[in-house]
C-alpha cells in the first residue's frame, strides 16, 4: 500500500505545463557518464544515475536527497520502503513542481547481459524500465546513446574484472538483444557526439526534453554527482579528460577484432546505424 506521505496524483502540474520524465538508454562502456555529466551540470536537469528497476549503482534514495535534494533526510527511511515505479512517480512529480526535467539514466546492461553486475544473474532481455514506469502512467521521452559493438567489448573486458573473460558471443547476443529493443527511439552515436558535441548533443536535448546551455561543454567536468568513469579507482581516459574530444579505439586489441568479427555484433551494429 502506498504510504499517505506519498500520495500522488495526475494534476500533479495543475496548469504549469508538464516536462514527460526523460529516459537515457545507454549500455555499459557507451559513454553514458559523459553524456550523465553534460545533461546533469546544466541547471534545471536532474539525473538519476544508472537506475534500473533491478538494481541501481546508487540508491535512487541516496541520490534523491544528497544529489537531486528531491526528498529530505526526515523522508529518506519511508520513501526508501516504496516500489520501484512509485518513487520515480513521486519525485517526477516533485522535479515538476520545481520546473525541472527529471531524467533517468538506465542501466540497461542488468537486463540483458548475465552477470553484469554481482547481485543480477538472470537477465529478462527486455527493456524493464519501460515495463514499471508505465504501470504508473509516467510520460516519457526517450534517448539512445550507443557505441560500436567492438568498442563496447573491448572496454568492458579491460575495465571490470570479473567481464575479463566474457565470451565475445554471450556478449554478442545480449548487445544484439539490446540493440533490437532500442531500434525504435531516437539513437544518437558516441562517436559522433565526441567529434561534434554541440550540434549533437542540442539534438539529444531536443529529444530528450531537457534543458540546453552551450556552457556544458566547459561544465561537465566538474560535475561530480553521478556514477561512472568518474569514480572508477583507475578512471578512463575519458574519466579523466576536461575537454569533449573523440579517442582513438584499440583496434589492434583482439577484443576489439573478435567482436568486430561476431555475427550478432555485426548485426547489432547494423540495427544501430553503423556501416560496417
Amino acid at each position: 500500500m502506498e504510504s499517505a506521505l506519498f500520495n500522488t496524483s495526475d494534476g500533479v502540474a495543475g496548469k504549469r505545463k508538464i516536462m514527460d520524465l526523460g529516459v537515457l538508454y545507454c549500455f555499459a562502456r557507451s559513454g553514458g557518464t559523459l553524456i550523465n555529466r553534460c545533461l546533469g551540470c546544466i541547471p534545471g536537469n536532474l539525473v538519476l544515475s544508472e537506475v534500473n528497476p533491478q538494481s541501481a549503482v546508487l540508491p535512487i534514495e541516496n541520490q534523491a536527497r544528497d544529489w537531486l535534494s528531491l526528498i529530505s533526510p526526515d523522508e529518506y527511511e519511508e520513501f526508501s520502503k516504496q516500489p520501484y515505479g512509485l518513487k520515480i512517480r513521486i519525485l517526477w512529480e516533485r522535479a515538476q513542481k520545481q520546473n525541472h526535467a527529471l531524467i533517468i539514466r538506465d542501466w540497461p546492461t542488468l537486463n540483458f547481459l548475465e552477470n553484469a553486475y554481482c547481485g543480477y544473474f538472470c537477465p529478462s532481455g527486455i527493456l524493464e524500465q519501460e515495463v514499471y514506469l508505465a504501470r504508473h502512467r509516467i510520460p516519457m521521452r526517450r534517448v539512445v546513446v550507443t557505441r560500436r559493438a567492438a568498442a563496447v567489448y573491448e572496454s568492458m573486458t579491460r575495465s571490470f574484472d570479473h567481464l575479463r573473460s566474457l565470451d565475445v558471443e554471450v556478449f554478442g547476443a545480449a548487445y544484439l538483444a539490446y540493440a533490437k529493443s532500442v531500434a525504435g527511439f531516437p539513437i544518437f552515436h558516441f562517436e559522433e557526439f565526441c567529434a561534434n558535441p554541440f550540434e549533437v548533443f542540442r539534438r539529444l536535448g531536443s529529444e530528450l526534453g531537457s534543458y540546453f546551455a552551450e556552457t556544458f561543454a566547459s561544465d561537465f567536468k566538474d560535475f561530480d554527482r553521478c556514477t561512472g568513469d568518474n569514480r572508477l579507482l583507475s578512471p578512463s581516459r575519458a574519466g579523466k579528460s576536461e575537454v569533449i574530444v573523440r579517442l582513438s579505439e584499440n583496434e589492434d586489441s583482439p577484443q576489439w577484432r573478435a567482436a568486430q568479427g561476431e555475427p550478432n555484433c555485426r548485426e547489432a551494429d547494423s540495427i544501430l546505424g553503423y556501416a560496417n
